[in-house]
This record gives C-alpha cells, structure tokens and sequence, in this order.
C-alpha cells in the first residue's frame, strides 16, 4: 500500500485544482514533518504500514469535504485545520497537562499563517476571511462535536485502521466510504451512513479506534515522549517555540542522544499490570475517551446507529466499559 492508494479512494474525479496552490505554502510545507501518529511510529512498539503526516491527513480531510459539500472555502478551512499542530500533536497537550480535551496545543501558539504572507495572499484571492477559518463550526462536515462523524473524525477512524493498525483493508474503506451520505438532522448537517449495514462495518473500525486510544501500549507512548520533550525543555535543548517551527527530524536528533530512546526504538511490547514495576519507567493515566456514533438513514429519518440496532448498542456499552490495567511499561526501560 501507498499514500495514493489510500488517497485515490478519495478523489471524486481530479483533485480540485483551487487546492493546489495551498500545498506549497510554508505554513502546508511545515505539515509535512508533522507525524499523524503523535510519534508512536518511531517505536517498533506500532509498525504503521507507511508513514502518514497531518499533511497527508489534510488532504484527504480536505478532498472528503468537496466530496460532499463541492464548497470551496470549507474544503480550503479542511485543509488549514490542523496548520496550528505542533511536533508530536496531542503529545504535546499531555505536556500542556491537557489529557482529557486534547486541544491545548494548538490554542497555545498563534495562528502560523499571519507569518505565512503566500498564504494570507491566497486567501485573499479566494476571499476566504480569517475568521472563517477559526470558526470551524460553520462547516459542519468538517467538524462537529463528538460523537457526530465528520471529515476529520472519519478520516481518524479510516486511516487508523487502514494504516496504523491494519485491521482494516483498503477495500474495507473504500466500502464504508462510498456508504456515506450527508443527512439532514433537525435542521443540522452531519455525515451519516445510507444504511445499517455499513454503519455496523464502520463501528466496528470505531471500536478497534477507540479501545487502541485508551490502550495501555498508546498511553504508554505518547506519555514516553511527553516526558522526554519535558527533560529536553528543562535542560535546555529544545525550546518550547522549536516543537512549531521545526520539523519532527530535527527534534529526534536532540531525542536520540538520550541513553533511553533507543530501548524505546526496539520496544516491541508494552506491558498491562496492575502493580506498578520496580525497576521500570511505567505509565497510569486517563486520557480523553474517543468515540464516533453515526447517525443511519431509517426509512427517511436520520437515527443514531446505537439507537435502533442492537449489535451497534453492545459495540458502545463495549467500548464505554473499556479499562485496560493501571500500568503499561517497557521492561528495563527508564526514563533519562
């Protein structure tokens, strides 16, 4: 597999010609060393089957918003809407003490396109306003509060399993995919599924989604590399400022000079206990609960799948039941 395969399954008919400017940009460019996976794959504890960036992540979030809406400033706002994430993502809201949200990091550093004088042309030219791209609720194929689906959370499922994880194929995808509708909810937009059938074969991609991101072997990751950025920050050899505007390349040199990060590299396994290790760096935590529940078309009418399919109701009591044990740890691993 390769990013254009997982990207042709997207494209309509040609990739919208007003996007193409955009991807040149320095704010787009700095994308592209941005790790979609918040780090977890320069471990060997994850083996994603390639290697996909919040660059690549935009424009596939991007081409699913023409799809459905063909309106050219939502689908500009989908490709800008992460332009704010920084080295490592959401690892970086577990140093801001931000576990249960996820949103501090990109609340805490200015918009990088008032820097980016290209792009403010751009949109200009597009008469595309700034404060339509901080406003991400006027697009609600784009974005809407959890658990709704949109753009951005169903790509977060899809490549997920497709990539990340490969529990899921590309013929998978491609099949859920194509089972998507946009559905009139009481007046309100939202993504939703033509029919039971798919929607029961995209929640049960949602649960692997949402059981990996309250595993032990997640947390234990992404709460490695927080403390790491933390030790590099307090002796000096990062600065908070660098995890914005340098690529991840250039962090992981700093990382690779302490003793631990290469036990870290060849980890291949991560320990569940709950009793916490003696001679070993170990994790507890709770972390935001992610989850996607879709709404399906029944005879007309929009209904969440949970709501009228009693498979879909046991997948959520399933994934709301979920606990891994207290600790996760590496054997031997300790932290610098």
């Amino acid at each position: 597999m390769t990013f254009n395969d997982y990207l042709k399954i997207f494209i309509e008919n040609d990739f919208p010609l007003f996007l193409q400017k955009y991807l040149y940009t320095d704010t787009m460019r700095l994308l592209r060393y941005r790790s979609q996976f918040c780090g977890c794959d320069y471990t060997k504890i994850y083996s994603p089957i390639l290697p996909y960036t919040r660059f690549n992540h935009s424009i596939i979030v991007a081409l699913i918003n023409y799809h459905f809406t063909h309106d050219k400033k939502s689908t500009i706002a989908s490709l800008l809407h992460d332009r704010k994430t920084p080295c490592f993502a959401h690892v970086i809201d577990y140093v801001l003490g931000d576990y249960e949200k996820q949103e501090s990091s990109e609340e805490f550093k200015k918009d990088p396109l008032f820097q980016d004088k290209e792009l403010l042309m751009m949109l200009k030219e597009d008469r595309v306003d700034i404060e339509e791209l901080e406003d991400l609720s006027r697009y609600p194929i784009l974005e809407n509060k959890s658990p709704k689906l949109c753009a951005d959370r169903l790509d977060g499922v899809l490549h997920t399993c497709a990539i990340w994880l490969h529990t899921n194929s590309l013929k998978d995808v491609k099949e859920v995919y194509e089972g998507l509708t946009v559905l009139d909810n009481k007046g309100e937009l939202e993504l939703g599924f033509k029919d039971e059938k798919l929607a029961l074969k995209f929640i049960q991609m949602v649960l692997v989604y949402a059981k990996e991101l309250q595993s032990n072997r997640n947390k234990f990751t992404t709460q490695y590399l927080c403390d790491v950025i933390k030790t590099l920050i307090d002796r000096g050899l990062i600065t908070f400022e660098d995890l914005y505007t340098k690529p991840e390349s250039e962090i992981l040199s700093i990382i690779s000079t302490l003793s631990s990060w290469e036990k870290f590299q060849n980890a291949t396994n991560v320990i569940s206990s709950d009793t916490k290790p003696r001679d070993s760096y170990s994790v507890s935590i709770d972390v935001k609960k992610r989850n996607v529940i879709p709404l399906v078309d029944i005879n007309g009418n929009p209904l969440r799948i949970n709501e009228v399919n009693e498979e879909a109701r046991k997948i959520y009591e399933e994934i709301e039941e979920y606990h891994d044990k207290k600790y996760g740890f590496v054997r031997g691993l300790k932290l610098d």
